[in-house]
């Protein structure tokens, strides 16, 4: 009987260690794995597919206290999209303190480039459309269509530039010079952001305030680019830079879906 009681404590004992390792994550070494998909935008949107600051920085968080994350692997597929969001995913990208490796599948462009500038290497597919390095800002105008019809726009502002880009009235000469100093001061900042991050030579950066698109074929010649190669490519380059040989890849998903990703799970 003694035996039989012995025995039924030891079988208990191992079942709770066994518990135990199901209920708490392994503490072997990990690498997380980030992706930046669709438009970049200041908040979260349900009708299309996004990022924002706010859904990353949880996870941006987490993998920088975990000490059993070793490095990070970030898949961006994105054409860019809002300038100060963008700036603000490159500081959070740029602040976690351990090594970051960036994938870039089939586009990353303009505000999605910056937000790449910020890792230690970034690969890209033979065929990835990049670069894209600059700023835009646009509106329709309807004034020639209103004189038209004879339709009038009456203006009660309080201040002469309060309408400024109106679609009723024509911009005056110091509007669009006012609005043109607003894009290019964004555009210097983002190059400088650029060129913190990535060292381009005079004659690289010249190159790339031409705003083009270039293949990752042609953006490694230029430095935009440090290597080709696919996404377990990139797998192997994060393992050798965190000197892991066997690492668990942990995914950290954005919190919530899109509408069109709702709609999906159901189809």
């Amino acid at each position: 009987m003694k035996k039989f009681f012995l025995g039924l404590a030891f079988g208990i004992a191992i079942a709770g260690v066994i518990g135990l390792l199901l209920a708490f994550p392994s503490y072997g070494d990990k690498i997380a794995v980030l992706r930046i998909k669709g438009t970049i935008t200041s908040s979260p949107s349900f009708l299309e597919e996004s990022v924002s600051p706010e859904s990353l920085y949880p996870a941006i968080e987490k993998i920088e206290k975990d000490p059993t994350i070793k490095g990070v692997l970030i898949e961006i597929n994105s054409p860019g999209g809002s300038a100060v969001a963008s700036r603000e995913l490159s500081i959070a990208v740029k602040s976690i303190k351990k090594p970051k490796v960036c994938w870039m599948g089939d586009v990353a462009a303009s505000g999605a480039y910056w937000i790449a500038s910020a890792c230690d290497r970034i690969v890209a597919d033979p065929l990835t459309l990049t670069g894209s390095i600059g700023v835009t800002a646009s509106y329709l105008q309807f004034a020639g269509t209103l004189d038209k019809y004879g339709v009038t726009y009456e203006r009660f502002v309080t201040g002469p530039y309060k309408d400024t880009g109106s679609p009723f009235r024509n911009l005056t000469e110091e509007e669009r010079h006012g609005m043109f100093m607003l894009v290019n001061e964004t555009f210097q900042v983002f190059l400088e952001d650029l060129q913190k991050n990535r060292k381009f030579t005079a004659e690289e950066l010249e190159m790339l305030k031409s705003g083009g698109m270039f293949l990752g074929k042609d953006a490694v010649k230029i430095g935009l680019v440090d290597d080709l190669g696919s996404w377990y490519d990139a797998k192997e380059m994060i393992k050798n830079q965190t000197g892991t040989v066997d690492p668990e890849f942990i995914e950290f998903r954005k919190p919530g879906m899109s509408f069109l990703e709702l709609l999906g799970s159901f189809m």
